[in-house]
């Protein structure tokens, strides 16, 4: 199995910038482990996931996406098109052109990669477990049409969101702790702070633990906590009190895709607007930017903790939940401040970061040359100032 996973290595503190220490609990040999055997999961997952539409005498044949979407819902194309390039990339399908090719007996071994894992990274099933039943749920998607939402977060699915989207999960943590870091530079006191899309609560939460064990956390006068689905709202005024302790907490259903003037939040009176693997939804991008910095004081700061990709064609394995999310797929492209949906090169979120008025953009830790020679790094910590 340690042949399946390649070679393990971490970058030196000199990659990684001023915060170099803080940031070095990212690259220990679990979480390096971790996240290979996740991407292979998820890449042997996609390729049982097409045999189980009954594609494996199609692909032998060699198969282009058109042929693939050829009788299928027009919401099918945009995962094909990403679960190919991905299966090709990661050696489980052969690219002749335009068409992907399924040769010999490929490894689709789950039980090893979950048992590698248990023995360098121990409590992490339940990331294995989610991808299992999204592949069970989400053949409706291409056989009957159904909206990929209900699919994704049926009853049977949502406890396993929870559990993934929590801080112990070292997948999930990096993008956390990154924008974590942003935020607590220079944050002022008596200040003001809203949280986009907030969810599950995990980062309110490392704020409120953070901040309070490294004595920063009193120089929060409001943390404005929203979202839009009322079933993590509701979660949060329930528990998260409890579990966020000293974080003065707000609470307010919120809409990224529309005015925030229109949602009563006052313009020009925010310190620090937080979206964590949020704002890559916006419908449109430049818009929704350009709004946010309205609400920030002048040297507020926007700070999002992204997933980013060394290049814009380079499929993500983390993209896999996300193809089937129409809110992930369905925004406006540009081909100057928005080229693709989904996650972003850092360069094309300064790009769309300063076109929108932000003076001064930063990126935690500096994103090259780090991901140049890792590419498999795909969490940055962004900061952009009014």
């Amino acid at each position: 199995m340690e042949d399946a996973l390649g070679s393990i290595e971490a970058p030196g503190l000199d990659l990684l910038g001023p915060m170099g220490p803080d940031i070095a609990r990212l690259f220990t040999r679990p979480v390096s482990v971790l996240h290979r055997a996740s991407e292979l999961y998820t890449a042997r997952v996609c390729l049982l996931l097409l045999l189980d539409l009954g594609w494996e005498a199609r692909l032998r044949a060699g198969l282009a996406l058109e042929e693939a979407c050829s009788g299928l819902p027009d919401q099918a194309r945009k995962p094909l098109a990403w679960m190919l390039p991905f299966l090709a990339a990661e050696g489980l399908l052969e690219q002749r052109g335009p068409d992907y090719l399924l040769r010999g007996e490929p490894d689709l071994d789950l039980a090893g990669l979950r048992a590698e894992v248990a023995r360098e990274a121990p409590g992490h099933d339940v990331n294995f477990d989610l991808l299992d039943g999204v592949r069970a749920r989400i053949r409706p998607f291409f056989t009957e049409g159904k909206p990929g939402e209900g699919l994704l977060f049926d009853l049977s699915l949502f406890p396993l969101w929870l559990s993934y989207f929590r801080n112990e999960n070292l997948v999930y943590l990096p993008n956390n702790l990154l924008a974590l870091l942003a935020l607590r530079e220079s944050l002022p006191e008596q200040a003001r702070v809203l949280e986009l899309g907030a969810g599950a609560g995990s980062f309110a939460q490392l704020v409120a633990n953070q901040g309070a064990r490294e004595g920063w956390l009193s120089k929060i006068a409001e943390y404005r906590f929203t979202d839009v689905a009322p079933t993590f709202l509701r979660r949060a005024q329930r528990e998260l009190k409890a579990a966020a302790p000293g974080l003065p907490l707000a609470f307010q259903a919120l809409d990224l895709n529309r005015p925030l003037a229109a949602q009563n939040i006052e313009p020009a009176g925010l310190d620090a607007i937080v979206g964590i693997n949020v704002i890559h939804v916006a419908q449109n991008l430049q818009g929704t930017l350009r709004d946010l910095r309205s609400h920030l004081k002048p040297g507020g700061r926007l700070v999002m903790g992204e997933c980013v990709k060394p290049a814009l064609g380079q499929p993500l394995y983390l993209e896999f939940f996300f193809t089937f999310i129409r809110s992930f797929t369905d925004v406006e492209l540009d081909e100057e401040w928005r080229p693709v949906h989904g996650f972003l090169t850092p360069e094309a979120w300064e790009k769309a970061l300063r076109h929108a008025g932000f003076r001064e953009v930063a990126f935690l830790p500096p994103p090259r040359p780090l991901m140049d020679r890792f590419p498999s790094f795909n969490a940055s910590g962004i900061t952009a100032w009014a």
